[in-house]
């Protein structure tokens, strides 16, 4: 494969790899921002039961009572399912991570391959026009021979 056809190869690897790493660090803030939320409850879970616990100082009615634990609870469940997304994210940004590190590696692979394939041609080249310079020399030096005797 020439090297021409082999550089366009190596941009549109390139142009692939950059669409990755851009979903990779997309992901990778849905990630941040999921991950925020999951300590945004936590903490207003961690202040509430702070709170309740020092008005529960001064006694919390039955009724009042009822309603707080099934807001823990809910405050839990939520802490839960944001968790679920938490770790679903984080899968995610891994997977594009992955994905944009394997054609990294495709593409620093192609351009090995173009390196090597200019310095084959480098090297064709240079054995060639040393073929010439050598059937020159030969030929300059046949005809001083036969310049010498005539």
């Amino acid at each position: 494969m020439s090297s021409n056809k082999l550089a366009m190869l190596i941009r549109v690897q390139k142009e692939r790899e950059e669409k990755l790493q851009a979903q990779f660090v997309k992901a990778q803030q849905q990630f941040q921002l999921a991950e925020q939320k999951y300590q945004g409850l936590a903490n207003y879970r961690t202040e509430y039961i702070q709170q309740s616990m020092q008005q529960g100082a001064i006694g919390l009615g039955g009724r009042l009572y009822n309603q707080y634990v099934a807001f823990i609870s809910k405050l839990d469940e939520a802490l839960s399912q944001q968790g679920r997304v938490v770790q679903q994210s984080r899968n995610v940004a891994e997977q594009r991570r992955q994905s944009w590190l394997k054609m990294q590696t495709k593409r620093k692979a192609l351009e090995k391959l173009v390196e090597q394939a200019q310095q084959r041609e480098q090297l064709l080249q240079q054995r060639q026009q040393q073929k010439l310079a050598d059937e020159y020399a030969a030929q300059r030096f046949y005809q001083q021979q036969l310049a010498e005797h005539y």
